[in-house]
């Protein structure tokens, strides 16, 4: 059976962007990837025509060979929950949302004869994404973003390969409310915007908040105590606080906007940390699974992984709307396949591969001077430890907004001012984290509390006696966001570490992800060589041949 994941149509009036597709066979992810790594529109809307394309081919098939299409948002989930929301303005995104689906359908299915199309409400699909790729027996399933068909938080139970969903926190809870200010994500891209870091900024937003103090009352912005208790209010955020708003971009960020981010921080583990526990406390099962633009704050996933009540957690790379076609094609290949869907994710590499022959084409097209270099892991090792920002390119492309060390910049976290320089060679704030790759087993070595993190969404702390020497990956409240590698994961990558073990001393590597501002990850060794001659670093390898300008 081959499903077909989408997560955007094009003309939906609803809070989708991400554009990905992904390609389910016979109940196994074969491929999955966004469109924007593709027509380089970071945060793309719109139908994911490339990212398909791409999927059918690293399948082998073609759209006549397609059974299903599982699209991740339901037009008709509105009508669903009562009471409905009667204001005018929804009652007509909502006609248009059907109108444009049905339009759409019937395309899809001339271009896929055989094709049945069915709808997957978001936050199934979220969930879908995350419990069939955590090789989890059973788990509490916690999904929160923006923005469902109706619902900004939902519950649900994974258990003998079934999802149910078991409570949810709805966008409005009037009659005619037209503002989604019930939303947990919106509440934090509230503050982002009042801050003026720009859009799909959030990350900055949890990177800012460790330099301010949570002095800040939110009680009645975002205070979560149960589903049935809680304040979730974006407009109140303005009342309150407006008058903290940065003026503009290029104004100087003042140590009160750093305590507004710092207790919107708080706010949000806070309510994140009580929502788990309710559902520990309905189900008694202690494995969590969690998905959503909001689970990719690693701060806020770190103190559910270190509760008292949580034995494990997982969350996929791709935890975002760009997980979301994933999880429709999952959900979807669970409700007809005979035997059990997914299964664990070791890896994010799912997306686009290039070969040698391959890459060093493109290179002699370029006309670019290149070397071969048989020990290329050593090679890349020696460039670090000498002070060299490498770009590094191998394999398939990682899903998911981090650099997961096939489409990376490596630096060395030891060299004194190295992250300002990364951070000017990326062309972003000064201020800014970076995270750190680290051998899987020595991380217990350098970071406190330690567990293995291949998709980089939890955060540790460095521990005292490095944290000087590992200042480049240290941020300014001692804490890292790290990525762990094995030898099976990335062999590559674990040998480089290795390598640069042999020359400094430790297994670390300061890895960020392979792009300037403003654009996506790199995707092609085309986008690999426009990125490495319009930035500052010094070197770039893909595959096993090496560029330097």
């Amino acid at each position: 059976m081959n499903i077909l994941g989408l997560n955007q149509i094009q003309g939906m009036f609803a809070w989708v962007h991400d554009s990905s597709a992904a390609l389910v066979k016979n109940g196994t992810l074969v491929a999955t990837a966004e469109e924007e790594r593709f027509n380089r529109l970071r945060h793309h809307k719109g139908f994911p025509y490339k990212a398909s394309e791409y999927c059918l081919k690293e399948g082998g098939i073609t759209k006549k060979d397609v059974d299903i299409i599982a699209i991740g948002f339901d037009p008709y989930e509105w009508l669903r929950p009562f009471p409905h929301n009667f204001h005018p303005k929804r009652i007509a995104q909502n006609i248009i949302n059907i109108g444009v689906f049905r339009f759409v359908r019937n395309i899809l299915r001339t271009e896929y004869p055989k094709a049945r199309i069915v709808y997957v409400p978001h936050h199934l699909a979220h969930a879908a994404s995350v419990f069939y790729c955590s090789g989890f027996d059973e788990a509490n399933i916690l999904t929160v973003d923006g923005s469902g068909e109706t619902e900004t938080f939902s519950f649900f139970v994974g258990k003998e390969g079934r999802i149910e969903k078991v409570w949810d926190i709805k966008l409005e809870r009037t009659l005619v409310g037209n503002t989604k200010a019930s939303s947990i994500g919106f509440v934090y891209t509230g503050v982002t915007r009042l801050l003026k870091l720009g859009d799909n900024a959030e990350g900055k937003t949890m990177g800012l908040a460790s330099y301010g103090t949570p002095k800040y009352d939110f009680s009645a912005i975002l205070n979560i105590k149960s589903h049935t208790k809680y304040a979730i209010d974006r407009d109140a955020l303005s009342t309150l606080y407006g008058h903290l708003a940065r003026t503009d971009r290029d104004a100087k960020i003042t140590q009160e906007q750093k305590d507004l981010a710092a207790s919107l921080q708080n706010a949000l583990e806070e309510s994140m940390l009580n929502v788990a526990r309710e559902a520990f406390e309905c189900t008694g099962i202690r494995k969590f699974c969690l998905a959503g633009g909001v689970t990719l704050n690693c701060n806020a996933n770190s103190r559910i992984a270190n509760a008292d009540f949580c034995d494990e957690l997982f969350v996929q790379p791709a935890a975002s709307d760009g997980g979301v076609a994933l999880g429709a094609a999952l959900e979807a290949a669970s409700r007809v396949e005979p035997g059990p869907v997914g299964e664990k994710m070791e890896t994010a590499y799912w997306g686009p591969g290039y070969s040698d022959s391959e890459i060093e084409q493109v290179l002699k097209d370029a006309k670019v001077r290149y070397e071969k270099h048989h020990n290329i892991e050593e090679v890349t090792a020696r460039l670090v430890a000498g002070g060299n920002i490498v770009g590094w390119f191998q394999g398939r492309m990682e899903i998911g907004p981090r650099a997961l060390c096939n489409r990376s910049i490596l630096a060395d976290p030891s060299v004194h001012g190295i992250q300002d320089r990364v951070n000017q060679v990326k062309h972003r704030e000064l201020w800014r984290p970076f995270a750190p790759v680290v051998t899987e087993e020595d991380g217990a070595k350098y970071f406190e509390h330690y567990r293995v993190s291949p998709f980089m969404l939890l955060t540790f702390y460095v521990k005292g006696e490095f944290q000087k020497r590992l200042s480049g990956i240290t941020h300014v409240d001692g804490s890292s966001r790290i990525q762990t590698v094995n030898a099976k994961q990335n062999p590559r990558m674990y040998k480089v570490l290795k390598e640069f073990e042999k020359l400094k001393g430790m297994p670390v590597l300061m890895n960020t992800s392979f792009n300037d501002v403003g654009e996506p990850i790199v995707c092609t060794p085309k986008d690999a060589l426009k990125c490495f001659y319009g930035t500052g670093f010094d070197a770039l390898v893909m595959g096993t041949f090496l560029v330097k300008k």
